[in-house]
């Protein structure tokens, strides 16, 4: 009779065995038989029914199906009151996790997690290649022992710098932070681990002789021509995009990925008072923050919309993708490392630019909150009070912050002309 039952309808049936509680025969359609015991955790007054699979008929007679029923039904029932799918169900996700390494962890959270929401991601996906991916994937999560992540780390310092083993080992737990909130693991093996790096606040800024400098050797590029780019010397010529987004950096003191980032629709150009309102999903600490655009800073932004694909969404779109990613902000770093190193100034990054700013607005005697509203500092740097009640956008004490600013730039490239001309026709 058991062999024989049919799919009735040819929709899947389910048959109760009579004799033996909670053991039931499933029927497919396609005629496969398979035993399940029915029970329901927590007792029988509860409504929750759940079934354990016991395995097909062709493998598991009547008689052992019986058998097996009543074990589970005992263990459901019994003093203990147990579940026996739930134990099942975590055996298969240990044996799973087992066979789990770091580098498993890591494409799942950034495809997950770091892509999605984090504007960092980029850079996490680099030093993941860099420093973790070599040595480092292929250890089993189950199997990560704290000491192990306290070894790697030190080799990280010894053969790269302290400092990138602290990026390490703060990208380290981020991903097992996510895996424990996850259920992936219980606990964190690298929590609280010493980081071996001292972060010290860097200092470095365009000196008053260097700024100049640099601004007439991007605004020297705009002149060459292909015989001047023939005779320059490697890294000379920097890309319409990239000059643009440097000297941006240094007209509004803004975060260099707020900067590369950048979306036509965040612009205002067009009235007298142009504005970009970047939204708080771009800034770091969440605000949206409103920058009015003075003159030079204006001019730029429309000369890199003008030359910007109409299609892509981005003021300095990827050569790649524009329709989708804007240019690498590693790629604006690394030509600007070696203009810099051609120009012989001490070394400074698109960071230091906007140091600069803060450094130079400090010297015209802009207050500090003006100057922290420019920057789009944390608002906890200007005080619980202005953080939580203040909500007036101080549009223009930042555009006299800004103009000023503008102003002083002006007069340090005027008084570098000269200079500049040499450079051109070099």
């Amino acid at each position: 009779m058991i062999a024989a039952a049919p799919a009735i309808g040819g929709k899947r049936t389910r048959y109760r065995i009579e004799g033996v509680d909670g053991l039931w025969l499933d029927v497919s359609p396609k005629g496969k038989r398979v035993w399940y015991v029915r029970y329901q955790p927590g007792g029988r007054g509860t409504r929750h029914f759940r079934y354990f699979r016991i395995g097909d008929l062709a493998q598991h007679g009547l008689a052992a199906a019986t058998g097996r029923a009543r074990q589970v039904m005992g263990k459901v029932y019994g003093p203990e009151r147990l579940d026996p799918q739930a134990e099942r169900n975590e055996k298969t996700e240990a044996a799973r996790i087992e066979g789990v390494t770091f580098g498993d962890l890591f494409e799942d959270w950034y495809a997950r997690h770091a892509e999605p929401t984090l504007a960092r991601a980029e850079t996490d996906r680099i030093i993941y290649r860099c420093h973790i991916e070599p040595r480092f994937a292929r250890n089993r999560i189950a199997q990560l022992k704290r000491i192990e992540i306290g070894r790697f780390r030190d080799r990280v310092a010894k053969e790269a710098s302290p400092l990138t083993s602290n990026s390490v080992v703060e990208l380290i737990n981020r991903v097992l932070n996510w895996a424990v909130d996850e259920g992936v693991i219980e606990v964190n093996p690298a929590a609280r681990l010493r980081k071996v790096g001292i972060k010290r606040p860097r200092e470095r800024v365009l000196s008053e002789g260097d700024i100049p400098k640099f601004w007439n050797a991007l605004a020297a590029m705009e002149r060459m021509t292909g015989e001047h780019m023939a005779r320059a010397e490697k890294g000379r010529m920097l890309s319409p995009a990239t000059r643009s987004i440097l000297r941006l950096l240094l007209l509004t003191g803004q975060r260099r990925s707020e900067v590369v980032e950048a979306q036509k629709s965040e612009l205002e150009l067009d009235g007298k008072e142009p504005v970009w309102t970047i939204p708080g999903a771009r800034t770091k600490n969440g605000l949206l923050h409103r920058l009015p655009l003075c003159p030079m800073a204006a001019a730029e932004f429309r000369m890199a919309v003008q030359a910007a694909p109409k299609p892509s969404p981005f003021v300095f779109p990827s050569s790649t993708d524009p329709a989708k990613r804007p240019l690498s902000a590693e790629a604006v770093t690394r030509a600007m490392a070696r203009l810099i190193a051609e120009l012989k100034i001490p070394t400074v990054s698109p960071h230091d630019l906007r140091r600069t700013v803060g450094t130079e607005m400090a010297r015209l005697g802009l207050p500090v909150h003006v100057r922290s509203l420019v920057l789009n500092h944390s608002p906890m740097s200007r005080g619980i009070t202005d953080a939580v009640y203040n909500r007036y956008a101080y549009d223009r004490e930042k555009r006299e912050a800004l103009l000023a600013w503008e102003n002083r730039l002006k007069g340090l490239i005027m008084r570098r002309q000269p200079e500049a001309s040499a450079i051109a026709a070099e």
